[in-house]
């Protein structure tokens, strides 16, 4: 939850940055325009600031709220790169009007050619993410899945338990473990961390023969710190 209210501050901070360009902007587009050219075009660069604004702050949040471990951010990174340009061009596009005003036909359609320009690679850029996002899918899908298989494993060695007549109180911990497999979150960890799981589980299932619930029950509080240890590096990769 800190880190959720940490992102919501640097998003807050952005807007406010780019608010005090966007204000330091249109004040000098203020004072450098008489009250008679405060006309059409004038509320128009207002406007196209202001949609500015808004882009470049989104542009902005999406790399401080990304929570896929960074997989996108160069992505993100880009589009933020593109939005300060287009917030630039709008920019020097009102303090030109105000200096030398254009026509009310030429400034709308030098605004509309610009956002175009702007929007062509956004569209390219946004396609690529999806691409990304897709992948992410189908990475989750493939973690969720492999915990499940490890899930039904200690599962399996529960069942071969009490078939070998050990009551069922006595293995709380294995069952419970086999349930935390199945819900922890699909992300996936490296594959260090996610081979040390596997071989922590697969320790489990050989302890089994052993017949000793003592080297049971430690095999099983070694993988539980695997588990812990896969989940916590998850968490914190968000």
């Amino acid at each position: 939850m800190g880190k959720f209210f940490n992102k919501i501050r640097q998003v807050f901070n952005i807007f406010l940055l780019m608010a005090l360009i966007a204000a330091v902007a249109a004040v000098f587009v203020y004072f450098l325009t008489t009250p008679e050219q405060r006309g059409f075009t004038f509320w128009v660069s207002v406007g196209f600031l202001a949609f500015a604004l808004i882009l470049e702050t989104l542009q902005a949040s999406g790399i401080a709220m990304r929570s896929n471990s960074g997989r996108n951010i160069p992505v993100s990174f880009t589009k933020f790169i593109l939005g300060a340009v287009y917030f630039l061009f709008v920019i020097v596009l009102a303090v030109w009007n105000a200096l030398s005003p254009f026509t009310t036909t030429k400034y709308i359609l030098t605004h509309v050619g610009g956002l175009v320009v702007f929007l062509v690679p956004m569209i390219l850029i946004n396609m690529a993410e999806l691409r990304l996002s897709g992948a992410d899918r189908r990475q989750q899908d493939e973690g969720r899945a492999n915990l499940a298989s490890l899930g039904n494993r200690v599962g399996y060695v529960v069942a071969d338990l009490k078939a070998a007549g050990i009551p069922a109180q006595n293995l709380t911990q294995i069952a419970n473990f086999a349930e935390a497999l199945k819900y922890s979150d699909p992300t996936p960890a490296s594959g260090k961390i996610e081979r040390a799981l596997e071989e922590a589980v697969k320790g489990l299932e050989d302890s089994v023969q052993t017949q000793d619930m003592s080297a049971i029950l430690r095999a099983c509080t070694l993988a539980e710190r695997a588990l812990k240890e896969r989940n916590e590096y998850v968490k914190n990769a968000k």
